[in-house]
């Protein structure tokens, strides 16, 4: 069973992970979010990925080429600024 995820911002830094991670493996591709989260399906809406979407994007922590799908998905790749909050993270703990 998927452990709980307390809040929205603690969904959004395991998406920035998982952004990564799918990256790593494939740079020149969009990630869906529904694929990436979608052991976690049970405690995220549709709603929340476009509201996850909107939320990194305004951080500019999505790359320029990401965007809003149907039926609720986004696709996306990380930014540089992405990439760099995470190493930022990272170097903090």
């Amino acid at each position: 069973m998927a452990a709980d995820i307390p809040s929205f911002d603690a969904l959004l830094d395991l998406l920035r992970v998982r952004l990564q991670v799918a990256d790593a493996i494939n740079d020149s591709e969009l990630h869906s979010f529904k694929v990436l989260m979608v052991d976690k399906a049970n405690l995220v809406s549709d709603g929340w990925y476009w509201e996850a979407f909107e939320e990194l994007k305004a951080q500019g922590h999505l790359h320029t080429s990401s965007s809003l799908g149907n039926r609720g998905d986004a696709f996306a790749r990380l930014s540089a600024d992405g990439r760099l909050y995470l190493r930022t993270i990272a170097d903090s703990t």
